[in-house]
């Protein structure tokens, strides 16, 4: 997994003004992608996410195997 320093996490989270996002894995269980439109930032240091998933969706396997976005 990649780690960004928190001025760029910052950045990337000021530009983030969509109503909806794209949320991606990519892992020892493939990729896999779904639309989030509740997604905000938790903490920069180490940056993180707040983005929920619902267990019945069809992508959770994927990405529950993976634990990465």
């Amino acid at each position: 997994m990649n780690i960004v320093d928190q001025q760029t996490f910052r950045d990337a989270m000021s530009c983030m003004g969509a109503a909806v996002n794209i949320i991606t894995t990519d892992g020892p269980a493939g990729r896999a992608g779904f639309t989030a439109s509740a997604v905000c930032s938790v903490t920069d240091t180490p940056p993180t996410l707040l983005v929920c998933l619902n267990r019945g969706a069809s992508v959770w396997p994927v990405f529950n195997e993976n634990r990465t976005l």
